[in-house]
């Protein structure tokens, strides 16, 4: 019998048996090999009777000798093949495993019926569950929501991989999950999975987390289309809204100037001036609500309308934009002697007018605010 220390350091152990083995003997192999070594037993056909009884679970293999030089080529051979086999799985199997587990990106396998078979580190993370919970089940055990709650959502993610089963080909998805209490957004790639006979047996997915991109993209977007104190529209968003209306499209214009702003500044300084501007806003948002509200300058605004006004029309709501707007300055001391003036223009449609719309509407302000001013010096 080998000793215990080189049973334990073996990959391969040929036990040749000439006598009928006791307990202790096949105690001491199950429990001194090597963890995932081969047993291989070598014995006769009067032996073999006696053991074939025995828990043989750890034997590898049972070899009835004598056998002939072609014969144990054979066996060798076949063995040789064997461990090379489960070599180059467990080579492909690390390979996978390393590579899937070392990405941010969220990885799976599923059979047709949408079972997970496999997934890597960054999947388990997601949905906060071990591989195991994962493994052999569905979409809302795993992302923990119902069907019914599926149905009513934005989801498509089960019947994108129908998509990708009937098609047989990748195909990206802009996918929306739910990730405990919160929407996530993911950039999808799907593929089939075909059977050793050609047939799809199921897919393969890896999500790409675009949701703090898209926060990124937005907040991009609305800090050059938006005036940072009081977070209107700018200019520069003003003439990006008229360029992507229809061109019979009607438009109709109030320029904004603040009047007597500069001695707000000047007297209470620039945090009383900015809350002016805010107040404005306030205000713009309750009396012009529909609208689009710019900021367009220090004390100047915008609102833009998209429908027709007849002239009578369109100076009575100028003037009940100019009440409005003082009578709601009054109620803070502070402002007493602030007030707006407002110019306006229209035109049946939008196409190209717009800059001649605001020098139309610039020119009326200015004319109201001198006429105003000149009414205060009599």
């Amino acid at each position: 019998m080998p000793k215990n220390f080189v049973l334990a350091v073996s990959d391969l152990i040929f036990f040749h048996m000439k006598e009928v083995p006791t307990t202790e003997t096949f105690d001491l192999l199950k429990q001194s090999a090597k963890k995932n070594s081969k047993i291989i037993l070598c014995t006769d056909h009067s032996i073999k009777e006696h053991i074939v009884q025995t828990d043989l679970s750890f034997i590898h293999d049972i070899w009835l000798m004598p056998q002939s030089d072609t014969e144990l080529l054979f066996r060798f051979q076949k063995l040789q093949n064997e461990i090379k086999t489960e070599k180059d799985y467990w080579l492909t199997k690390n390979y996978l495993d390393t590579t899937i587990n070392s990405v941010p990106h969220l990885i799976w396998y599923k059979n047709k019926v949408g079972a997970h078979l496999k997934v890597n580190e960054s999947f388990c993370q997601t949905v906060n569950k071990t591989m195991e919970q994962i493994e052999g089940r569905g979409h809302y055990y795993i992302w923990d929501i119902a069907p019914d709650e599926y149905a009513k959502g934005e989801f498509i993610c089960m019947e994108s991989e129908f998509e990708v089963m009937q098609k047989q080909e990748t195909c990206i998805f802009d996918e929306t999950v739910k990730v405990g209490n919160e929407y996530r957004k993911f950039k999808t790639y799907k593929s089939p999975l075909f059977d050793i006979d050609g047939t799809v047996m199921g897919t393969v997915g890896i999500a790409n987390d675009i949701t703090q991109e898209l926060r990124y993209k937005e907040e991009i977007a609305q800090r050059a289309n938006t005036d940072f104190l009081t977070g209107l529209y700018n200019r520069r968003y003003v003439y990006q809204y008229v360029d992507n209306k229809p061109e019979q499209t009607p438009i109709t214009i109030f320029y904004l100037d603040l009047d007597n702003f500069k001695t707000v500044n000047d007297t209470y300084g620039h945090k009383e001036g900015d809350h002016a501007l805010l107040l404005t806003k306030d205000i713009l948002y309750q009396h012009a609500s529909g609208s689009l509200i710019a900021r367009i300058g220090g004390d100047e605004f915008l609102i833009i309308e998209t429908k027709e006004y007849s002239d009578e029309d369109l100076e009575n709501k100028r003037k009940w934009l100019e009440e409005q707007i003082t009578k709601a300055y009054r109620e803070f001391p502070i402002f007493d002697k602030l007030s707006v003036s407002i110019g306006c223009a229209h035109a049946p449609k939008v196409t190209g007018i717009l800059d001649s719309l605001i020098l139309q509407a610039d020119a009326m302000m200015y004319h109201d605010k001198k006429s105003k001013k000149a009414g205060q010096d009599k």
